[in-house]
């Protein structure tokens, strides 16, 4: 027996009276509706559903960088994870809560999320890549992204690149981060992405040599 969580988001740019439709609609057929926090846009694009089995309660989950939209789906570059993994079942569970008004925010085991813990966790990311690079290590970034105009961001990236740190940088749109200033961001490439889908996902990589690759997968858009 399965149960799938019903909560169904309304906000977007573009189809509000038509979301309001859909939204009297899946009330009238028992859906729970959520209309949004104020003040925040609600982003993420994720599915979970909870299974009763011989073992015990099991969350399967899919997290996206795309819409659940057959039409977009045909021209937009996109990534996903399909898992079971317990800890991040259970944080889109309470992050499911929170956006439902059923709890208040949590500390996440796996998942980061913004804004509360998503740019920090960045920033402490890069800074360790530059921290193993200014001890003579090979620190590594690659961070792929829609725009690159964070002056934090910024920052932090030029103080590890001058610490000697190799980053690579994939921006489909506004970058204002300059590469290659000699002593400043010389350890920096950034390229732009122009092709035949449209470039949807987020991916942000550290891996300095000495330990395993972190690849961190954001569903943003």
């Amino acid at each position: 027996m399965s149960r799938i969580s019903q909560a169904w988001h309304s906000q977007a740019r573009f189809d509000e009276q038509a979301n309001i439709a859909w939204a009297r609609a899946l009330e009238q057929a028992g859906v729970h509706v959520v209309y949004g926090l104020m003040g925040f846009k609600t982003h993420g694009k994720i599915a979970v559903v909870v299974r009763k089995e011989k073992d015990g309660i099991r969350r399967y989950f899919h997290v996206g960088t795309g819409n659940y939209n057959p039409k977009t789906a045909k021209i937009y570059e996109d990534v996903g994870l399909l898992s079971s993994d317990p800890d991040i079942g259970l944080d889109l569970m309470d992050l499911f809560n929170f956006l439902t008004g059923y709890c208040t925010p949590v500390q996440y085991r796996k998942i980061l999320v913004a804004p509360t813990s998503l740019r920090k966790s960045l920033l402490a990311k890069i800074e360790e890549e530059a921290a193993v690079a200014r001890e003579g290590g090979e620190g590594r970034i690659v961070m792929k992204m829609n725009n690159l105009a964070d002056m934090t961001i910024i920052e932090a990236l030029y103080a590890a690149s001058s610490a000697g740190v190799q980053i690579d940088l994939i921006v489909r749109g506004a970058c204002t981060l300059r590469p290659g200033i000699k002593g400043l961001s010389e350890n920096v490439k950034v390229r732009s992405i122009v092709g035949k889908y449209l470039e949807h996902s987020r991916i942000f990589a550290f891996g300095n040599g000495t330990t395993r690759p972190q690849v961190e997968l954001f569903s943003l858009s």
